[in-house]
């Protein structure tokens, strides 16, 4: 009864929602495999367009209470959303048997693009008007004069082509680690470093990422990674994310993960210059950051001027919105860490995970951030390539620096299942990159000190290596003749 009731409690603790909130990302998986992400938002002036699918503005406000998983179709500019029974395509005029057992063929068709009565600018003056997809493909069938002489097979696929491009549908999908990667990759898969969706579960699991956790990380993959182990462990723990340039570049990722606030606050951002240059040295002088951060108070007065500015608002919603910016600014700058506090929590203690996803040297990476790492504590390593993670393996058991070392690689392939017609895709990609995982030995007592001959006196003793025979001494071979000749 007490740990419900901890439980219950625990302001960290979110039941995440069936339905789509205000200002959540969303992906939207359309039927002919392109994926898209979009905001819920309820106005959208004077900001970026919350969704955008075939160079179309579409208003997203709609969106908001929906359960995932619904089904929508593109009309004019909005997203019309489908009853339950509703799939990503239309009802099947023909049966899949039909496809099979045939009578017609397509030997007499000629492909001479005098079939279709329609021509392009009847189509585009129905879709001007507003005509519904389905009226349109039955048009497209009424003025077809070949389609009553093919095959079932050649018209469900025609029938398929045709709904795809006049009423296409989408999946509303809420935003996840699996998603998010997936959706990323198939968009440009060269920004995150050919980082599958499979790999990164591959990359959490290797590296016993939960919650309590210290993480220590550092990645160019556009803060996939990051947001992974966010959303993972719950806003329990800390991540230490390592950046290069004035300020890191992932920050649009993240929100797509559509983090809490606990979660967001445990990402700890770190120079990569207090890691490779400035190794063990504390931080000298004052925290200005923090001492900015110590004199306000909650909940802040409002200044002067900001009052003056409010005294001249009108409306109740406009002085809302403003105080309620204004309130987040300062709650943000309450609850932000400053650089030095984050260098002091990487000295303070080592971390308990280990993860690197970067463009840089994967041997030089790790050997620099693994005095940070505690002992017998995982790291994994992901690389696209495979021979700097192969010259890296052999770096760490040349010093002895790690057990348990894996080089692996993952092969996924789809498959397509339809009745007479089950066979793998042909598109498939290569390969998701390359994984080095392995556990950290002690420094001290990680070592063997045993010389070579001591190790020789132990293996005569034990008889000798594992899976060899005993060798038989002088003494027991004379004392086993004996006995033979009595």
């Amino acid at each position: 009864m007490e740990h419900e009731q901890i439980e219950e409690h625990d302001p960290l603790i979110r039941d995440y929602s069936d339905v789509v909130q205000e200002g959540d990302w969303v992906i939207l998986h359309f039927a002919d495999g392109k994926q898209v992400f979009g905001q819920a938002l309820k106005k959208s002036r004077g900001k970026t367009p919350p969704l955008k699918v075939n160079r179309r503005n579409y208003v997203t406000s709609n969106l908001i209470g929906l359960p995932y998983g619904a089904i929508l179709e593109l009309g004019k500019k909005t997203l019309i959303p489908l009853p339950d029974e509703e799939d990503l395509l239309p009802g099947m005029v023909l049966d899949d048997a039909q496809c099979i057992d045939q009578t017609n063929d397509n030997r007499a068709l000629v492909d001479d693009n005098n079939s279709q009565a329609l021509k392009k600018e009847d189509l585009i003056k129905l879709r001007q008007e507003g005509t519904h997809g389905s009226k349109i493909i039955q048009s497209l069938i009424q003025n077809s004069a070949t389609f009553d002489s093919k095959t079932e097979f050649s018209k469900a696929k025609w029938i398929l082509r045709k709904q795809l491009k006049y009423q296409p549908r989408c999946r509303l999908v809420s935003c996840t680690a699996r998603t998010v990667c997936e959706t990323m990759y198939l968009k440009d898969q060269k920004k995150i470093m050919n980082l599958r969706e499979d790999t990164l579960g591959q990359m959490l699991s290797y590296a016993n990422i939960c919650a309590g956790r210290q993480v220590l990380v550092f990645e160019t993959a556009l803060g996939i990674v990051t947001g992974s182990l966010a959303q993972r462990m719950g806003g329990y723990g800390k991540i230490l994310c390592l950046y290069s340039g004035q300020q890191p570049s992932c920050i649009d990722m993240l929100e797509k993960f559509n983090l809490t606030f606990s979660e967001n606050h445990s990402i700890k951002w770190l120079h990569c210059e207090d890691v490779f240059v400035n190794k063990k040295e504390y931080p000298e002088g004052k925290d200005a950051v923090a001492e900015d951060r110590d004199i306000l108070k909650w909940p802040c007065p409002l200044q002067d001027h900001t009052r003056k500015y409010v005294e001249t608002m009108t409306d109740d919603k406009d002085i809302n919105s403003f105080l309620t910016k204004r309130c987040n600014r300062f709650a943000r700058k309450l609850t932000r860490t400053s650089p030095l506090e984050a260098h002091s929590m990487l000295l303070e203690r080592p971390s308990d995970s280990l993860v690197i996803a970067t463009k840089h040297d994967p041997t030089e990476t790790l050997l620099g951030m693994l005095p940070h790492l505690g002992p017998s504590c995982p790291f994994v390593v992901f690389c696209e390539y495979m021979e700097p993670l192969a010259h890296c393996l052999l770096e760490l058991q040349k010093n002895n620096l790690a057990i348990n070392l894996r080089l692996t690689d993952t092969w996924m392939r789809e498959y397509q299942v339809l009745p007479g017609r089950t066979h793998p895709n042909m598109h498939m990609s290569q390969n998701g990159g390359f994984l080095l995982m392995g556990i950290k030995l002690d420094p001290v007592f990680g070592v063997n000190e045993m010389d070579e001959k001591t190790r020789k006196e132990i293996r005569e003793q034990m008889g000798g290596r594992r899976g060899k025979k005993k060798r038989k001494t002088p003494d027991i071979e004379q004392q086993q003749k004996k006995h033979r000749s009595d």
